[in-house]
């Protein structure tokens, strides 16, 4: 119990879903993937490498090719926290060159957007879709940018600066075609205005001049800008290099894609089914998480299809991570189904609270034991969500070894029914810890074989499935091998407390044959009848006798049919499973790794 206290209370140990790890598997796509995120994550470093040796003699490129990288795949907090207000970014967000930059979009950046359709975006014809530049639409969008900007404002989670109209700090607008549609009114294309954008045109005053004239000049100004992306993202020459041809140039110096769809180029009439929103928010852990809640709690409008409706997450996919963690507490609840379904099975089979409790604390102390010796002495403090599946490998093995431990001893009862407490415990306790030695220890071994591969998650989750199974057979012999013993005790004394037992008071005197295979039963005080039908009986009748009696039970009543029939069938049963056997052998032989 204290070494279960001191690995939860110091071993770091918290519920959450950790994807991290993935990379490792050593494929040609996975180490691509890896090469991509180390570059991404040190892009700025690569980029000014001449300037970072000099100033601090590290040699970034070589650094990244020789040594370990810490956190490089799940990123670092404490990082993260100090630049929360860092003024490098404050300065990049309220001089506008934040927007339609690469930082605005970068999944490292986790600035918040928001993602709008209109009603019917999944239809395919053009005419029955109501384009999000209609004026209702882009009315309803710059309401929506309000009240989030105002939600983001009100928790601190987004970079403020000085507001033209009265010095107050306000969150600057999103990137979005709301922006772009006042710079367009205000015939003001520079980043300076962008930033002001908003108190110069309110959402109202946008509205009024929402004209049917400036409607068409700006959709037109859009496609513009649309095929001006697709050429440049073409091949992989620079902008220098391409070939636009007869394009006319994009108005919008910071044009950034994302305010259309990819349907929207070759659209006709011309329509935006989505769009998006880029808000220029902070990106430490604590104000990340509160941005989620306000997201659940509706405080970031959605619109709710009327035209819109729209959803929010981070360029990181941060909010659909804590969602999956917010979710894992009812994932849980299978665990806590299994549990309860090992209980009934183990109360319905040993007939004795006691035992059944004693079964579950054996199972349950497992996993923080397994966990003690996982972070603090194998040294892993990885936690991968993968690891919880352990819980149910756990609680089968854990189920059974308790069964073998209670058959064991009936058996060693039948045995000895006049034996001591001590006598019946050195027949039993050996016979079970052996017999469930062989199943934890193959078991055990199968899980810690699998550490040979190289997927971080699965090491982790061998390892700690291999130290679950070892605990709970070292638990079954130090808490239910002492506990049957007690037990044993208190039934040899009469004892009638339904904790202990509670057959007792089921069965019937008339039957009290069929129920020979139970412990108190071959224990309970009795004086046989003497006749001369048992008086020349010899060992092995009485063995014979008593076997005949477990037959007639409902356990192994059950077990002769199932064996019966499939003694009848083992031909059969043999041809199937080779059969069954070749044709996944050949099907698994085609397998190959993934190539995209």
């Amino acid at each position: 119990i204290i070494l279960s206290f001191v690995a939860f209370r110091f071993g770091d140990f918290k519920v959450e879903v950790n994807n991290a790890g993935w990379w490792s598997r050593g494929t040609k796509i996975s180490n691509r993937a890896a090469q991509e995120l180390l570059v991404s994550s040190n892009r700025e470093d690569l980029f000014f490498s001449d300037k970072v040796k000099k100033e601090t003699g590290r040699d970034v490129w070589m650094e990244l090719q020789t040594a370990i990288q810490p956190n490089w795949q799940g990123g670092d907090d404490e990082d993260e926290e100090k630049q929360e207000n860092d003024s490098g970014t404050l300065a990049n967000v309220c001089s506008g060159q934040w927007y339609g930059s690469t930082k605005m979009v970068s999944r490292g950046e986790r600035h918040m957007y928001g993602m709008l359709k209109t009603k019917n975006a999944d239809d395919k014809n053009d005419d029955k879709v109501e384009s999000i530049l209609k004026e209702d639409a882009i009315y309803n969008m710059c309401e929506v940018e309000e009240d989030t900007l105002t939600a983001l404002e009100n928790s601190d989670s987004c970079y403020k600066c000085p507001s033209a109209s009265n010095g107050v700090d306000r969150c600057i607008s999103p990137y979005s075609l709301v922006l772009l549609a006042r710079q367009y009114l205000a015939n003001n294309y520079t980043s300076e205005f962008a930033t002001t954008a908003a108190t110069s045109i309110p959402c109202d005053n946008l509205r009024t001049l929402w004209t049917p004239s400036a409607q068409s000049e700006f959709t037109s100004m859009l496609q513009k800008c649309a095929n001006w992306a697709l050429v440049v993202s073409s091949n992989n020459q620079s902008a220098e290099q391409k070939d636009f041809g007869n394009l006319d140039e994009c108005p919008f110096s910071q044009f950034m894609p994302t305010v259309v769809d990819d349907l929207f180029p070759a659209s006709y009439p011309p329509t935006v089914r989505y769009t998006s929103s880029f808000y220029a928010t902070k990106k430490s852990g604590s104000i990340l998480e509160r941005m989620y809640e306000d997201a659940e709690s509706k405080k970031y409008d959605g619109s709710d299809g009327n035209p819109l409706s729209g959803v929010y997450d981070t360029t990181e996919s941060d909010f659909y991570d804590f969602y999956s963690d917010s979710i894992v507490g009812r994932d849980m609840s299978l665990a806590v189904g299994s549990a309860g379904v090992t209980v009934v099975a183990m109360i319905i089979h040993t007939k004795s609270p006691f035992l059944t409790l004693m079964g579950l604390f054996q199972i349950i102390l497992s996993f923080p034991l397994a966990y003690f010796v996982y972070y603090f002495i194998a040294g892993l403090v990885f936690f991968p969500f993968l690891n919880f599946i352990g819980i149910f490998v756990v609680f089968a093995l854990g189920a059974d070894d308790v069964f073998v431990a209670v058959d064991k001893w009936k058996n060693a009862r039948h045995e000895l029914p006049h034996g001591t407490t001590e006598q019946v415990a050195a027949l039993a306790l050996p016979d079970a810890a052996y017999a469930m030695l062989l199943t934890s220890t193959t078991t055990a071994a199968a899980f810690f074989a699998t550490a040979i591969c190289p997927v971080g998650p699965i090491v982790c989750f061998a390892v700690f499935c291999g130290l679950l199974i070892t605990f709970d057979y070292l638990m079954n012999i130090f808490l239910v091998f002492p506990a049957l013993c007690l037990y044993d005790k208190w039934i040899l004394k009469g004892s009638k407390n339904k904790c202990i037992n509670f057959d007792w008071c089921c069965q019937n005197t008339a039957s009290d044959d069929s129920n020979a295979t139970d412990i108190e039963s071959s224990t309970r005080p009795s004086t046989p009848a003497v006749t001369n039908e048992n008086i020349d009986l010899t060992e092995s009748d009485i063995r014979h006798n008593e076997l005949e009696a477990e037959k007639r039970t409902l356990i192994h009543r059950f077990l002769d049919a199932y064996y019966n029939i499939l003694h009848k069938f083992r031909w059969f049963v043999l041809g199937v499973v080779i059969a069954a056997t070749t044709v996944c052998a050949v099907f698994a032989a085609q397998l190959t790794l993934p190539v995209s």
